[in-house]
C-alpha cells in the first residue's frame, strides 16, 4: 500500500513536472500546421487575457508576426517583461546558447497571432546557392532560409522564375491573393491575409493581386 501510494505520489509530480513546460509543439496555442522535411510551422494564437504554458524553443526558428499586439512574456526563473509585436517585423534565433523556457501572454484586446516556423533540414549542400530574385529586396538571408518582404500592388502580377528550391509564401495583410502554376491552371491557391502556401521546387509560379487594395507578404526559400 505504501509503495502504491509513493509510486502514485511520484507519477503525479512527474506529470506535473513535465506538463508544467512542454515542447512548443505540444503547447495547445501552438498548432502544428505544416510539417514536411524543411519545416514545422506553427500557427500561434493567443485570445486576449489569455497565457500560454511554459514551453521550450530549441530548434533554429524564424518568427512572423501577424498581428499588431501588446503581449506580455516570461522567461522561466526570470520576472516578467512587456513588449509589443508588429505585425511588420520578423526575426530568427538558433537557440545556440541553449533552449528557451517561456511563456506569453496576450496583454491587448485582440488576438495574438503569430508564425513560429521551425526549420528542421540542415542546408543541403547538394542544391545550388538559392538564386536571387533581383526585382524583390531580400529582408534576412542565412544559411539555412532566404527571406523576401514584399508589397502585392492591385492588379501586379509577379511571375517567379524556376527554382531548385521549395518556398512558403505568407500573406501579412490585405485581401486575398491568387499563386498559380501557370504550366497548370488547375493549381491555383487562395492565399487570404494570416494564411500561408507551401510551393514545391521545380516548377513556377505566379502571384496575383486581383483585388482593389495591396497586399503585404512574405516570401521564404529554403536552402
Amino acid at each position: 500500500m505504501k509503495r502504491n501510494l509513493i509510486f502514485t505520489l511520484s507519477f503525479i509530480f512527474s506529470f506535473t513536472t513535465v506538463s508544467a513546460q512542454v515542447p512548443v509543439r505540444y503547447e495547445p496555442r501552438h498548432k502544428v500546421a505544416l510539417e514536411n522535411d524543411y519545416v514545422r510551422l506553427m500557427d500561434v494564437r493567443i485570445q486576449p487575457g489569455d497565457t500560454s504554458l511554459f514551453h521550450i524553443h530549441e530548434t533554429p526558428s524564424f518568427f512572423i508576426p501577424l498581428s499588431t499586439t501588446f503581449i506580455g512574456s516570461q522567461v522561466k526563473g526570470q520576472g516578467p517583461k512587456e513588449s509589443s509585436l508588429s505585425a511588420d517585423s520578423t526575426w530568427f534565433n538558433a537557440f545556440e546558447s541553449g533552449p528557451l523556457i517561456h511563456r506569453v501572454w496576450n496583454s491587448d484586446t485582440k488576438v495574438l497571432h503569430v508564425i513560429d516556423l521551425e526549420l528542421l533540414s540542415p542546408k543541403n549542400s547538394t542544391l545550388p546557392a538559392t538564386k536571387e530574385l533581383s526585382f524583390l529586396k531580400v529582408d534576412f538571408d542565412n544559411e539555412k532560409l532566404r527571406v523576401y518582404k514584399l508589397a502585392v500592388a492591385p492588379g501586379q502580377d509577379i511571375p517567379l522564375p524556376l527554382l531548385q528550391t521549395p518556398m512558403l509564401f505568407i500573406s501579412v495583410a490585405g485581401p486575398s491573393l491568387s499563386i498559380q502554376d501557370p504550366d497548370n491552371r488547375n493549381s491555383t491557391y487562395l492565399v487570404k491575409a494570416g494564411g500561408f502556401q507551401w510551393l514545391g521546387s521545380q516548377k513556377k509560379y505566379q502571384i496575383s493581386n486581383g483585388e482593389r487594395s495591396a497586399v503585404n507578404g512574405i516570401l521564404i526559400l529554403m536552402k
